[in-house]
């Protein structure tokens, strides 16, 4: 009953960690947040998106269309609004030039970090504020986009633009929504501790439901299949999520797009987080599966001693293996195999940004330096009986 009770508590545990530690790195963590945004600037929808905000700003009033009434003669000034709406578009396509420059990346990367470190000092109420978040919502400053375009509008537009407002025009582009972040400090702390926290409250909630149970193998196989099925039930919930935050978040088909880039873009690395546990549920459940007890299993037991028994029987006949350190791993064979497990586990721990590539190449190398060992394990064993002795546990 323990161990169930354990495995539960770790189960549901674990899509509450997942999100805990991604939000805290996203809230918290200045320099994983810009990384987390870069690739939106590179992004066409959300190109667009900027081209009509800054289009759509510059023209909100009719100072345009008054000015070209003005330079009209008064039997053409029924010109002067489609000769407006002709200059918005031209400012929408020098926009959308500016922004996809690669020099746009910087001005991004800065407004973004910006604009970060100051909902970081909100949420934690350290530092000193310099941008605000407005009605709700956090805003990057694109003030060096605009100065861009009214600099090529003046050479464009024969002296129309100059009576555009520059400066009064509202140069913030909305990156996402955060209603009542300063009550939300509280939670913010709450959230950094329990990201701290969590982590290895389940990884001891998980080794004691294996320790709690009578068959340690089938306990073991059933945290590795909990993670797998949790993390699957994360992924669905995310693909939900996903439409109702886009369908919820945007109101024009440009605005859609922007809109779907921002979630998957930004949400990436919680995906990425997700199938990392699904990855290591896997190997879990095979590394489990394969020393159990069904057919299969043995069969495949079988056959692999039987090649270590050959290549150790080979490797002692040319001298390559055997002698002092073969019996030495012979005899501690098991605390030899259990160190290799503890030191990946560790190197995974100790690597500052995981991916799911990094679950399976330390999960083969942990499966050749177990297999090495077992073969120098095997020309250690002088007699068919010490051989056979030797299992694959």
């Amino acid at each position: 009953m323990v161990a169930w009770v354990l495995l539960i508590l770790g189960i549901i545990l674990t899509p509450i960690t997942v999100v805990g530690v991604w939000s805290r790195n996203q809230l918290l963590d200045t320099d994983r947040y810009v990384a987390t945004i870069t690739p939106l600037a590179s992004d066409p929808a959300i190109q667009k998106a900027i081209a009509t905000s800054v289009s759509t700003n510059i023209f909100a009033d009719n100072r345009v269309s008054d000015a070209l009434q003005e330079k009209l003669p008064n039997s053409l000034d029924f010109l002067a609004s489609p000769a407006s709406t002709a200059l918005q578009q031209a400012t929408y396509k020098i926009t959308l030039k500016a922004v996809e420059d690669k020099k746009f990346e910087t001005v991004w990367i800065q407004a973004n970090r910006v604009a970060h470190k100051s909902l970081e000092n909100v949420l934690t109420g350290d530092g000193n504020i310099t941008i605000q978040t407005k009605k709700g919502e956090v805003t990057i400053d694109l003030s060096p986009v605009y100065k861009e375009v009214s600099k090529k509008l003046e050479k464009t537009s024969f002296g129309v633009t100059s009576k555009i407002p520059f400066n009064l025009i509202p140069t913030d582009f909305v990156v996402a929504r955060a209603d009542g972040l300063v009550t939300a400090q509280g939670a913010t702390k709450a959230l950094n501790s329990a990201a701290n926290i969590l982590p290895w409250l389940i990884l001891a909630l998980f080794a004691g439901s294996i320790a709690a149970a009578k068959e340690r193998r089938k306990a073991a196989f059933r945290v590795g299949l909990g993670l797998v099925v949790v993390s699957l039930l994360l992924a669905a919930a995310l693909s939900l999520g996903r439409s109702g935050y886009v369908n919820a978040a945007a109101t024009t088909s440009t605005g859609q797009a922007a809109q779907t880039s921002v979630y998957d873009i930004t949400l990436r690395f919680l995906f990425m987080i997700n199938r990392i546990v699904m990855l290591i549920g896997l190997v879990v459940v095979i590394t489990a599966g394969v020393l159990g007890e069904s057919r299969a299993a043995i069969k495949i037991r079988a056959v692999f001693s039987g090649l270590t028994n050959r290549a150790g029987s080979a490797g002692s006949e040319h001298g390559v293996l055997g002698g002092p350190i073969s019996n030495f791993v012979a005899g501690n064979l098991v605390l030899l195999q259990s160190i290799v497990v503890v030191i990946a586990f560790t190197a995974f721990v100790f690597i500052s940004a995981p991916s799911p590539m990094t679950v399976v190449w330390l999960a083969l190398l942990t499966g050749v330096v177990e297999i090495v060992l077992l073969i120098v394990a095997r020309s250690g064993s002088n007699s068919p009986a010490e051989s056979a002795a030797i299992e694959v546990k």
